[in-house]
């Protein structure tokens, strides 16, 4: 029995020890479609992640669909929104998914602004990204000053497409280009 145990989990680590090389790095496109998502991103938003080898997925940037800008995210704890936590923040609202920060290297900062005026710092409480289904996005944010963040909007995206990148990261190149507007 002890053989089999000792295979199993050297096969076990070798899998979660290759799972940075064996995973799929993704992006997802969505629509902008209610009022607050069109203001923000009329083109919509795109959202990179890694396909974790043993299921889940990472969050890694969102980028708005069509345009230049973008922002990294990272996982984020309740305790940076203050007394309450999210639930607070959202006025009592129950969240619709994990919670992440927006981090302000690049268009980071620009992001908050946009999607949070007024605050210094911004997190998203993204839905389950999953093919076909919509996105719901809620918006807490903090201002400078602020003892606890507060809820900034309630954002709405219909899923449109989704890319899967090659391993040298360059984005996606057209299958059939259309010469006619070369």
């Amino acid at each position: 029995m002890r053989p089999v145990l000792a295979l199993s989990a050297a096969v076990a680590f070798a899998v979660l020890a290759t799972g940075p090389a064996r995973s799929a790095e993704h992006i997802y496109s969505y629509d902008a479609v209610s009022d607050a998502a069109l203001a923000l991103a009329e083109t919509g938003l795109s959202f990179q992640f890694q396909s974790l080898p043993l299921g889940g997925m990472r969050l890694e940037r969102i980028i708005q669909t069509g345009e230049r800008g973008s922002a990294a995210i990272r996982p984020a704890s309740e305790g940076a929104l203050g007394a309450g936590g999210l639930r607070a923040a959202l006025g009592g609202q129950t969240p619709v998914g994990a919670l992440y920060e927006i981090e302000p290297e690049g268009d980071g900062q620009a992001f908050v602004g946009a999607v949070c005026p007024g605050a210094e710092k911004a997190w998203l409480v993204i839905g389950s990204l999953r093919r076909f289904k919509n996105l719901p996005i809620q918006v807490v944010g903090k201002d400078p000053g602020a003892l606890r963040a507060r809820h900034c909007a309630d954002l709405a995206f219909s899923f449109h497409s989704e890319w899967v990148l090659p391993p040298d990261r360059e984005p996606p190149k057209p299958l059939f280009a259309d010469r006619r507007f070369q």
